[in-house]
């Protein structure tokens, strides 16, 4: 099983719609199980930071097979400081699996909302379409 360009589109689309409902400009990434991208999308006006945190977030939940909001009170420990360091995954609210059936097949990352919870909840819709 992997996840296809189809869905990969599928997410990001859902991703910045929900973004535009809730009046928000976002980026967005898309990576395979193995944490490599697949899709990327920086909404206009989103800030240039959101990039990286986008991709370290998706990262983090590929790695883990958990949401991010899961693992964000860990982030302080060796091992996940290790994996923020060489790996560039982002420990915060924002980053959730993609799983097709028992497998996890890749992650999405949502940065650029005033807060984690509001990452979260675009990330959770961008997959609730796939």
């Amino acid at each position: 099983m992997s996840l296809t360009t189809q869905q990969t589109k599928q997410i990001m689309d859902a991703a910045e719609a929900k973004a535009q409902e809730m009046g928000l400009a976002i980026s967005v990434c898309v990576v395979d199980h193995n944490g490599l991208m697949k899709g990327f999308l920086k909404m206009d006006g989103a800030w240039f930071t959101t990039n990286d945190i986008a991709l370290g977030k998706a990262k983090a939940a590929a790695g883990t097979k958990r949401s991010n909001g899961d693992t964000a009170d860990r982030a302080g420990r060796p091992v996940f400081q290790y994996q923020l360091v060489h790996m560039g995954a982002v420990f915060a609210q924002g980053g959730e699996p993609i799983f097709e059936g028992d497998a996890c097949v890749g992650a999405v990352g949502v940065s650029g909302a005033p807060g984690g919870p509001q990452d979260e909840e675009i990330a959770r819709a961008a997959l609730a379409g796939i």
